[in-house]
């Protein structure tokens, strides 16, 4: 069985197969996890290719026992950069009002009738939000990282991400219960 830092030192002495089975096996993960942070899927895909040539081109920087969480950290940066510059955007007119995304992938849901109306609240509720707020929300929720895993993506304490994800919950369930007709729904998906 390979270990975390016999991984990290392959892909520091630039193994092009060990880098390859790197993507393989976190490509899909990041590019959902991107999906819900930007909620687009082509930019997920871009952000996701510039997450991993940035990871190549920085493969010296890794740490040997939390890699996973360093390329997180990659991910979201870009992410949270990308949303900023669409929200300036935005804000001086240079974009069109942002379309609501499919997130499927975000929710199972138990009941047919409701898939519709739960995505449009979900990613409604967490657009309002900060967008680290919100990736916090997704790495935790969406993706099962630990509070101390999202601190190494998000660059700070376990305790901080803690109260961040508190918080971060609360004023999910304002914004979703203040759009919904039937506070039933936000049951049904916690």
């Amino acid at each position: 069985m390979v270990t975390d830092v016999q991984v990290v030192e392959s892909l520091r002495a630039g193994d092009a197969e060990t880098f390859r089975a790197l993507i393989e096996r976190l490509e899909q993960p990041i590019v959902g996890y991107l999906f819900r942070l930007v909620g687009d899927r082509e930019t997920a895909l871009d952000i996701a290719q510039d997450t991993f040539l940035q990871v190549y081109k920085e493969r010296e920087k890794m740490p040997p026992d939390h890699h996973e969480a360093w390329i997180y950290r990659i991910a979201t940066n870009y992410g949270l950069r990308y949303l900023n510059r669409k929200r300036l955007r935005h804000i001086v007119g240079l974009d069109e009002p942002a379309r609501s995304a499919d997130v499927s992938n975000y929710l199972v849901v138990q009941s047919p009738e409701n898939q519709t109306e739960i995505r449009l609240l979900v990613h409604g509720a967490l657009d309002q939000m900060k967008p680290e707020d919100a990736a916090c929300l997704q790495l935790h929720f969406g993706n099962g990282f630990t509070y101390e895993e999202i601190g190494r993506v998000m660059a700070t304490s376990p305790e901080a991400v803690r109260k961040r994800v508190a918080r971060s919950v609360e004023k999910f369930r304002a914004l979703y219960d203040a759009s919904s007709r039937n506070g039933k729904l936000w049951r049904q998906i916690r």
